[in-house]
Formats: structure tokens, C-alpha cells, sequence
């Protein structure tokens, strides 16, 4: 694909990033997977540790949750939204996991610099609601 600073072709590229990476994710591919991240990612996740840097301990990370997946498994970003100015952008989207038995939404975001003209995560994060009872007036 021909590199270009032009905003719409940026968020095409991004597009097809996180699409890579999905297909990566369901292939349980973790090379595949890792590609796209630049070495000193900072990576914010659900599964612990909370927060760690780097694409080594985030292979280990991904590769350790590949293996300790039993039953079936589905991936699914249906609303992915993604902003690309400069050389800078973001994307984020709710994401459907399923994992065997557990159905899960995750919320997940990704900020991507240009680095030598591709396209890098240099962090991202990953969470899930939590299921509390609160007043929705309560803004204290």
C-alpha cells in the first residue's frame, strides 16, 4: 500500500491493522499478532499483570492466554471507530469475547504513531464494564 499522510488513507490503514490483528487474535497467530507494535508499547489489560511495556512481555502475555484457552473461541469488533491526524491516531470499540462458556464485552483502545513511515501501537488498553448498582445521579 502506498504510504500517505492524507487522513483518509491513514484510517483505511489503521483499518486494516486492527483487522489484521483480529484475524491474528482468532488464529491464535502470536506473531502474526505482534507485528504491528512498536518495541516499547505500553500495554494497559485485563488479564494481570495490570499494566507492562514491551512487545517480549506482551508475546508472552498473549501466548500464555492462547494456551489456557479451553472450548471454543469468536472474536468480534463490529464498531470499531478510528481518528488519524498527523502522524498520531486512535481507535477504539467495544468487542465481543467468547471464550468456551464465558460470553464477555470488552472495551479496548489503541493509539498509533508513525514510526519510519508504518504504522505502530505504542499503547493500548483493554477493560471490562463492571456490573455495579449506582445511583445515576450521584456524580460524587
Amino acid at each position: 500500500m502506498t504510504k500517505s499522510n492524507a487522513p483518509e488513507s491513514d484510517e483505511a490503514r489503521i483499518r486494516e491493522i486492527i483487522e489484521e490483528w483480529r484475524q491474528a487474535v482468532v488464529a491464535k497467530d502470536v506473531n502474526l499478532l505482534m507485528r504491528h507494535y512498536a518495541s516499547d508499547v505500553v500495554v494497559f489489560d485485563i488479564v494481570p499483570p495490570a499494566s507492562f511495556t514491551g512487545t517480549e512481555r506482551y508475546r508472552e502475555h498473549w501466548q500464555g492466554w492462547f494456551d489456557s484457552m479451553k472450548g471454543p473461541f469468536s472474536f468480534e469488533m463490529p464498531d470499531v471507530k478510528v481518528a488519524a491526524s498527523g502522524d498520531v491516531a486512535f481507535a477504539h470499540s467495544v468487542n465481543r469475547v467468547v471464550v468456551g462458556e464465558q460470553d464477555n464485552l470488552t472495551r479496548g483502545t489503541a493509539c498509533f504513531r508513525r514510526i519510519d513511515g508504518e504504522w505502530r501501537v505504542v499503547h493500548e488498553h483493554v477493560s471490562m464494564p463492571l456490573n455495579i448498582d449506582m445511583d445515576p445521579d450521584d456524580h460524587s
